[in-house]
């Protein structure tokens, strides 16, 4: 079975098409965010609203340089803290401006599922689907334990 040489070539490609994404969104907006910049507020997008520290354990960096990047990050206006219900803690979330930034509209999971849409029928969607429905429930199980 060749199932993990073929899941080798197709993250390769995936990741591929993602890099030359950012640096094409990059690109257009010079000066605004570097690559660093760009993947610690994804990070944080991704993440939901976590707190400096969740942000810093999920990049195993230190809360010192977490602080730092989230404060660059604030400043030029990406993100924003809200406050928790006691008031102690703060979350972090993207802005408008992030958003923008980020063309979610044209998403990689929307490129993904139409080359996907293109080239399998109905009854090979169905159960790419399935198998796909599979991987987020093991992803989610492992993020549970770790």
């Amino acid at each position: 079975m060749n199932i993990e040489k073929n899941f080798e070539i197709i993250y390769s490609e995936f990741r591929l098409k993602l890099y030359q994404n950012i640096f094409k969104v990059l690109g257009e907006r010079e000066g605004s965010l570097t690559a660093t910049e760009f993947f610690s507020v994804e990070v944080i997008y991704l993440l939901d609203s976590p707190t400096v520290s969740e942000f810093a354990e999920c990049l195993n960096i230190s809360s010192s340089l977490a602080a730092y990047k989230v404060r660059s990050l604030m400043e030029k206006g990406y993100l924003v803290k809200i406050p928790t219900d006691d008031r102690r803690s703060f979350r972090l979330q993207v802005t408008d401006k992030f958003m923008r930034y980020y063309h979610k509209e044209d998403s990689y999971g929307s490129y993904i599922f139409k080359m996907l849409s293109e080239s399998l029928t109905q009854e090979e969607l169905e159960t790419a689907d399935r198998l796909f429905e599979k991987f987020v429930k093991t992803i989610e199980e492992n993020r549970k334990n770790d």
